[in-house]
């Protein structure tokens, strides 16, 4: 089998190095586009009127889903997992 999970829910021998890269690839773009447009970037999110506010978190939540995407590729392919109780 090439790819998933098995029934049990365990990986089936494949490691995952093209979401590994792909995830990393969003994830550190995001953070270009930041440092390249961080003026512009802080115009916009330091309005008061309308949904400006919720901008700030709004990305806070698109860069700690890119970023725990990427983390957690990356320890899968490592082959650190989690101890289970029990």
């Amino acid at each position: 089998m090439l790819a998933g999970r098995g029934e049990n829910g365990t990986m089936t021998g494949r490691k995952p190095y093209v979401e590994l890269v792909v995830s990393g690839l969003v994830s550190a773009s995001l953070y270009l586009l930041l440092f390249l447009y961080e003026t512009e970037i802080m115009q916009i999110y330091t309005r008061t009127d309308t949904f400006y506010p919720a901008l700030p978190i709004i990305t806070a939540f698109a860069f700690s889903f890119a970023h725990g995407a990427f983390a957690g590729y990356f320890w899968e392919v490592v082959g650190i997992k989690a101890k289970r109780k029990g």
